[in-house]
């Protein structure tokens, strides 16, 4: 918060309500510059959206393994090729089983754009995803439709 209230029971309201820092006026720029830096560097590192993930990151669903620190999807045997914009999606919504974790609302959590209400693209990169990995794109087991909201990832095929 930055207020003209400088009061010690106001920073201290302020904080109880839910501000994660109280700055009163008149304030010095440097400090409210290294106020802000704090709080950036407490959030967590982010990774591209289209970039392997760090660490330990694959799943299996049907026939598929997802290996998000390699970049590889593979239904058995066969490695198939996965775009960027495929490979963000498909890594958002992998790790975020059974939640519209690709919602229009929102906004594509964890990929690379936000998508307007009547954005096509948003439908489009799934559209190509459903192809890669749904036996039939019509009748889609792993990636469904949440009508109104977005998409949800279902890894063992239930409605």
């Amino acid at each position: 918060m930055l207020t003209a209230k400088g009061e010690d029971i106001d920073r201290i309201v302020g904080l109880e309500v839910g501000a994660d820092d109280y700055l009163g006026k008149p304030f010095n720029p440097r400090e409210l510059l290294a106020r802000i830096n704090a709080v950036l560097r407490r959030r967590p590192a982010t990774e591209a959206p289209g970039s392997p993930s760090s660490g330990q990151g694959s799943a299996s669903f049907g026939p598929f393994s997802f290996d998000m620190g390699a970049r590889i999807l593979r239904r058995g045997d066969e490695e198939l090729t996965l775009t960027t914009g495929e490979f963000a999606m498909l890594k958002a919504l992998v790790r975020h089983p059974g939640t519209a974790a690709v919602a229009r609302k929102a906004g594509a959590t964890g990929t690379r754009a936000r998508f307007e209400p009547f954005d096509r693209s948003l439908d489009v990169q799934v559209s190509r995803l459903r192809k890669l990995i749904e036996t039939d794109a019509t009748a889609p087991r792993y990636i469904q439709t949440v009508w109104g909201i977005g998409y949800v990832f279902v890894p063992d095929g239930n409605e």
